[in-house]
């Protein structure tokens, strides 16, 4: 049981906090292929990530391009758009790297990207099998930032496929997640593993989950806003796969 003061220094920090990273339900269907052009404070970001000359992480590239351009933002102004529109503007652009950073109209932009592993154990076991091909071993990502330069979380959900051009299989090796500020995020319902569609044609390997927004301490809190993230690697009987993001209100 919270004391009283505890409780209401709590529910403060909560109400201060909650417009950093306000999340709008949206789904994989409305991301535009590069629609338009970046506004110059998106470009500015996208430039700075293309020419991290230093090596820096990506959460440090995002940090310190915020706080050099911490005048040009307002999370007030961006706040208002997180709600404003029932249909979300998401805009994806590829970086350098060959990951995809994807803007909203709100508080909010996610880079998501996939890590191959060479794994020579799993090719030479399918190299026996006639005309059965292997992919690398694919780890997909999703992290998810705010505008005021905080990396809030990461998904991410690793496997590979076997596919010999007229069907595909899933291979899971593991999905989780990691939460830059476990003390605002909640998760629950996390669901992780594969799917084999009955075409044969198609295979997903998948980590979703419900993420609760607010304030939790042993797992009891309080509760500001909710949605579902459901992030796979989607393949097909040629051993084409991608990575994809879901957001929906649960």
């Amino acid at each position: 049981m919270f004391n009283k003061r505890f409780g209401i220094g709590i529910l403060i920090l909560v109400i201060l906090l909650v417009g950093m990273t306000l999340i709008p339900a949206v789904s994989a269907q409305e991301i535009s292929k590069i629609s338009k052009k970046p506004s110059e404070l998106e470009q500015g970001l996208i430039d700075s990530l293309n020419s991290n000359k230093k090596n820096l992480s990506t959460e440090d590239v995002v940090a310190n391009y915020v706080k050099a351009n911490k005048d040009k933002i307002s999370i007030n102004d961006l706040k208002e758009n997180d709600t404003a529109s029932d249909k979300i503007n998401l805009r994806a652009y590829q970086l350098r790297d060959g990951s995809n950073i994807t803007f909203t109209n709100g508080s909010y932009f996610f880079i998501t990207g996939v890590e191959e592993e060479t794994n020579n154990e799993i090719t030479t076991q399918t190299a026996t099998i006639a005309s059965v091909s292997t992919t690398p071993t694919i780890k997909g990502y999703k992290e998810l930032y705010s505008w005021t330069g905080v990396k809030v979380y990461t998904i991410y959900t690793k496997g590979y496929f076997t596919y010999n051009g007229q069907t595909v299989d899933a291979h899971y090796i593991d999905s989780w997640y990691v939460r830059n500020y476990a003390l605002y995020w909640s998760v629950s319902n996390w669901e992780e593993g594969s799917i084999e569609y009955s075409s044969g044609t198609r295979s997903d390997i998948y980590g979703r989950g419900t993420f609760q927004w607010g304030i939790f301490i042993e797992g009891t809190g309080i509760v500001i806003r909710e949605f579902y993230d459901n992030l796979y690697i989607k393949c097909d009987q040629n051993g084409n796969y991608r990575v994809i993001f879901e957001e929906t209100a649960p």
